[in-house]
């Protein structure tokens, strides 16, 4: 988690430590500040960026006005141990995606158009030998891999997006809960001290 006191260490952010530490909400732990982290931070976790995510979270935050460490920090979801699993199982997720609803699926290629169909009547040259090689109404296999390639990631940023919204959702529902149970508390413990200062009693320990 890229916290604040050796925020000028990491790489290629670290040179932004003065600029980072200027703006309080990078570092705030309010809800406004942290909820919008939970589910960027998410997203962009599950993203084939591996390599760039943390000056990638450090300009989301800087955008969305929200907690760099949390968003930085769930960059780590993603290490050179569990990369291989998540992006296969979000391939997988974002294939089915896409088979499903046609969305995010690479432009066909245009197929070539109807011959010519001569009148009845009209004399038929013979047939010309086909030339050896693959077939005219084949698309090139550049155009073949570029489709396969583009499809794939296509698959990836859905997918990625698709875990990455319901892992936010998650962590937000856990956020929520958290907070709400410790303003509980806080209040619990401000009573009692209330209670106690009117009695002239001392107040308990926290």
């Amino acid at each position: 988690m890229p916290r604040r006191a050796v925020f000028h260490k990491y790489p290629l952010i670290g040179r932004f430590a003065d600029v980072a530490r200027k703006r309080s909400y990078l570092w705030s732990f309010k809800s406004a500040d942290i909820r919008p982290a939970l589910y960027a931070g998410s997203v962009l976790a599950f993203m084939p960026a591996m390599g760039v995510q943390l000056p990638v979270a450090f300009l989301l935050a800087l955008l969305l006005r929200t907690n760099v460490m949390v968003l930085g920090g769930l960059q780590f979801i993603t290490n050179p141990v569990t990369a291989p699993g998540i992006y296969y199982g979000t391939y997988r997720l974002g294939k089915a995606v896409i088979d499903a609803s046609g969305f995010g699926r690479s432009i066909e290629v245009v197929e070539p158009a109807t011959p010519y169909q001569a009148p009845p009547g009209t004399p038929i040259a013979p047939p010309v030998p086909a030339p050896a090689g693959p077939s005219a109404e084949d698309p090139p296999t550049e155009i073949k891999w570029t489709r396969l390639l583009g499809t794939t990631f296509n698959a990836l940023i859905i997918g990625g997006a698709v875990v990455g919204l319901l892992v936010g959702g998650v962590l937000d529902l856990l956020w929520r809960f958290g907070a709400s149970r410790a303003a509980v508390h806080r209040a619990k413990v401000a009573a009692r001290r209330a209670r106690s200062l009117s009695t002239g009693a001392t107040p308990p320990p926290k």
